[in-house]
């Protein structure tokens, strides 16, 4: 699948023809980036994944040279140059030598899931793998390459990072919550890279007085849960049937109920900006 999708990309102070992506695109084995997603001309929650993505940069010991008004203008640029279909946009950020950095911001092919999914649930299993630092959002292709061939090779929606102590923290491309007797719950953010469906997904909780918790959860603990959901950019809130051998039920009125208050929040989101 190609990386740059659409008409139009920018590089550093310059929005190029597509045509250019590849020539100019030649990223090392580990970079920043963020994922957000576009939907009737707005860069949904904008305002968070930026400030992440400047977390991240500031984690990493990375100077972009760029500040959040004209991240924002950039990515407008974007956005108002190419057609207006929804879809996902990507910032990525990297430096070959000391006076030779770029800065991308592009739309990236998409897949997001299909009713069915969202209504059936998707199959998982466990990964065992860790990130460096798990609060960062820094790519690391050699184990994205290795998480994809499994869910290639099994026939996988997502996989479940799971540490050497055989605790599971996160998807691969996902964040991970568990429901039990009606309460949410979801790996600490220390040890997770913190979604930002993630947050708006504690915030809805919060806000409709939805108990939740942060608490690690342990591989050998799969099978004592009600529920299993995993979120994202592009799963929103997307329930899980099987993980590894064990068969989730995907029907909870909570899920349901989250799903509803979510898509009320992105509407909502887009009308107070069009």
């Amino acid at each position: 699948m190609k990386e740059c999708s659409r008409d139009f990309f920018f590089l550093n102070n310059t929005v190029l023809p597509v045509e250019e992506f590849i020539r100019f695109f030649n990223p090392p084995a580990k970079y920043i980036y963020e994922v957000f997603r576009v939907s009737k001309g707005v860069a949904l929650f904008i305002e968070d994944h930026l400030d992440r993505f400047f977390h991240t940069a500031a984690l990493s010991g990375v100077d972009t040279g760029f500040d959040f008004h004209h991240m924002l203008g950039y990515i407008h640029d974007v956005i108002s140059k190419n057609d207006p279909e929804d879809g996902n946009m990507k910032i990525v950020f990297y430096n070959l030598s000391e006076n030779d950095s770029h800065l991308f911001i592009y739309f990236t092919p998409h897949l997001y899931p299909t009713q069915k999914q969202f209504s059936e649930g998707v199959d998982v299993e466990l990964f065992f793998a860790e990130r460096e630092n798990p609060n960062a959002k820094v790519m690391n292709t050699s184990m994205r390459k290795s998480a994809d061939e499994v869910k290639i090779q099994h026939q996988l929606y997502e996989v479940l990072l799971a540490d050497q102590e055989g605790f599971v923290t996160e998807g691969s491309r996902s964040n991970l919550f568990f429901i039990r007797n009606n309460i949410l719950i979801t790996p600490p953010a220390e040890t997770v890279l913190e979604g930002i469906t993630r947050k708006q997904i504690l915030n809805l909780c919060k806000i409709n007085a939805m108990p939740f918790s942060e608490e690690k959860v342990h591989s050998s603990e799969l099978g004592n849960y009600d529920a299993v959901f995993i979120s994202g950019t592009s799963r929103r809130v997307l329930p899980v049937k099987r993980i590894n051998e064990i068969q989730v039920p995907v029907s909870h009125p909570m899920i349901h109920k989250l799903q509803r208050l979510f898509e009320e929040m992105v509407n909502n989101y887009i009308s107070r900006r069009v």
